[in-house]
């Protein structure tokens, strides 16, 4: 390569790596090596011309001492790695960060300084077909994070904003659960065979569902009957011990699982990735349809030449749908109002903060409303 070229191309192996030495727009003096990560040479070549762009962008800032820009994709993308990552529920929250990212995307805004008040209220009002104002609640705080971490820790530019006065009024939260365990061995008993074992085990534990398919042989001590498992806690860096003692029911439960590798529970030879599909077949079925509206949620399938439309519908009136999470929280609740210990409940369910636990206090509320009728009656 000649050296009129502010970089020089060599090969090691297949891949092209790049010999950089240009002096920067602002007079800065480059020089560095890398690999370009491409082994075709077009490519390494517009390889290195982007690179040496973006670092006279770099040097521009430098220079200046104005903030860099970020792009949404590298906001969300590194919020989720140092943060979001260690939450409870990683997976949803990565599933809002790809929801946003293509609203925002959609508005045209590609960096987070981008993103203002008229940028807010347009989701704000587009989302209010679809979701509650809890769940659009849920999506300003990621952006609200998101931008201050951008801004305080990364030293990035952004579009100061305070998110709290654009966030909608919510109703208190009600906290659902099994109301009986008859009602909960009804759901038990229309589950597929594979499945009955887990949520035995959720409503034992009041485990997570992540932690349940996560759970390993290596976590059970049935000799001292206690699980213990290292799980999320955005308090502590990587993680908290959490242990749950093992009652009889349980460790018939465990005990009946077959060791067919390290994961306790198993569908065809292999550890269970996924819940979501057997879960909802519980309470809904498929059945074929001419006619259909926008609400319904409907699968195609192909019989022969033809597509078949079918639509999603109870099983049984009786038995409405809840998700899985709500398991959780009927173990926390059955706990609670047997003992009325809330510190108890706390730590069997893993709470960082009692101020979590204190969902549940309804329970408590309705036990002294029965303890002052059965008094003064």
């Amino acid at each position: 390569m000649a050296n009129k070229y502010p970089y020089r191309l060599f090969k090691r192996g297949n891949v092209f790596h790049a010999y950089f030495s240009f002096i920067s727009e602002t007079g800065a003096r480059v020089q560095l090596r890398e690999s370009t990560g491409r082994t075709s040479q077009q490519e390494a070549v517009n390889y290195c011309v982007k690179r040496i762009a973006d670092i006279n962008k770099k040097e521009h800032y430098k220079a200046t001492g104005e903030l860099e820009p970020i792009k949404i994709d590298e906001a969300f993308g590194r919020f989720f790695e140092e943060r979001a990552q260690y939450e409870a529920r990683p997976d949803s929250i990565l599933s809002r960060l790809r929801i946003l990212q293509q609203a925002l995307l959609s508005y045209n805004i590609k960096y987070l300084h981008e993103i203002d008040e008229t940028i807010i209220n347009r989701f704000k009002n587009d989302q209010r077909k679809r979701l509650s104002n809890a769940s659009i609640n849920r999506y300003l705080s990621l952006i609200s994070v998101t931008v201050n971490l951008a801004h305080d820790e990364w030293k990035r530019k952004t579009y100061q904003l305070k998110i709290s006065k654009f966030k909608l009024k919510e109703p208190a939260e009600n906290i659902k659960y099994l109301k009986d365990w008859n009602y909960a061995q009804r759901i038990i008993d229309k589950a597929k065979p594979h499945f009955k074992p887990i949520i035995y085990t959720a409503l034992y534990t009041g485990l997570r569902e992540g932690n349940l398919l996560s759970l390993k042989w290596q976590d059970i001590d049935f000799d001292n009957n206690l699980i213990t498992l290292l799980v999320k806690d955005r308090t502590k860096e990587g993680g908290k011990i959490l242990s749950i003692p093992i009652i009889p029911a349980l460790k018939q439960v465990l005990e009946a699982q077959p060791r067919i590798n390290e994961y306790v529970f198993n569908y065809r030879n292999k550890p269970i990735k996924s819940i979501a599909r057997t879960w909802h077949s519980i309470f809904y079925k498929f059945v074929p349809v001419k006619k259909y509206t926008s609400e319904d949620v409907i699968e195609r399938r192909r019989i022969g030449n033809k597509i078949v439309v079918y639509k999603r519908v109870l099983i049984d009136e009786t038995l409405p749908y809840t998700n899985f999470h709500t398991l959780r929280h009927t173990s926390a609740t059955w706990i609670l109002k047997k003992t009325n210990n809330l510190r108890i409940t706390q730590q069997i369910l893993g709470h960082s903060d009692i101020k979590t636990t204190m969902k549940y206090a309804h329970v408590l509320a309705d036990e002294k409303l029965n303890a002052l009728n059965s008094v003064f009656k």
